[in-house]
């Protein structure tokens, strides 16, 4: 989908490749019963549920989910109908969601980009969203949530990344949409987004696309640092601001 404007941690096992294990459906990845997403347990074993990894620390980090919104949460959005009482926004979920006129300091229009967060979730799963920015020209994309923390990185690394070789901005929710502003160097974003998605569960992946975006810049490869290897680029954030 495209659109244009105008935890906790189990003990980890053997096998690892470098600072992360791939684990499929079905495969233990703790002893204990534990209470995570995407997971399900058999006697005193936790076992995942979909496809994951577990890093250096035996954390479970599942590859595949659908997002369910939570207090909080960082989302980004169109807005979709416009009413008295508030702004409908399409966040790419089965369940709409709702601005309410009586929270805003601005007007918002029919098609709209905004970046919201999440604040309360009803029982049939329909969000109320606050503290809303409109967003300035420029794309959304889909994106898997379950893969949102590697497009961020650690410390937003993958994104200041991106910002540097395209220039512009790229907003990320937690729902999987991401906005990239219409400043940026749109084809390239767009290649480095898909490569991340494709290889989120390899090691060294920022460096694996600071080398392609070098490369689509005619820049010399640059010498690999000798710590680089396996290092750990889970994201801490879901949203640079």
């Amino acid at each position: 989908m495209e659109y244009d404007s105008g935890a906790a941690k189990p003990q980890a096992e053997e096998g690892f490749v470098r600072d992360k294990k791939i684990v499929l459906p079905g495969e233990k990845i703790a002893e204990g019963k534990l209470n995570l997403p995407n997971t399900f347990t058999e006697g005193n074993e936790t076992f995942a549920a979909v496809i994951g990894m577990l890093d250096s620390e035996g954390r479970y980090i599942p590859l595949e989910n659908r997002y369910r919104p939570s207090v909080g949460d960082i989302v980004v959005g169109i807005v979709t109908d416009v009413r008295h009482a508030g702004y409908e926004v399409d966040l790419n979920l089965p369940e709409g969601g709702f601005i309410p006129t009586r929270d805003m300091r601005i007007n918002l229009q029919l098609g709209d980009f905004v970046i919201c967060k999440v604040k309360m979730v009803n029982e049939v799963g329909d969000v109320d969203l606050g503290e809303v920015r409109r967003l300035p020209k420029g794309k959304i994309v889909e994106f898997p949530s379950a893969k949102v923390p590697r497009l961020i990185g650690r410390k937003s690394s993958m994104l200041m990344l991106l910002k540097d070789y395209a220039g512009g901005d790229i907003m990320v929710g937690n729902n999987g949409l991401v906005w990239i502003s219409e400043r940026s160097d749109m084809p390239l974003v767009l290649k480095a987004i898909k490569l991340i998605e494709k290889k989120a569960h390899k090691s060294g992946l920022t460096d694996e696309v600071a080398s392609m975006l070098r490369a689509e810049r005619g820049e010399r490869p640059a010498p690999a640092a000798p710590e680089a290897e396996g290092r750990e680029e889970e994201g801490e954030q879901y949203v640079r601001q």
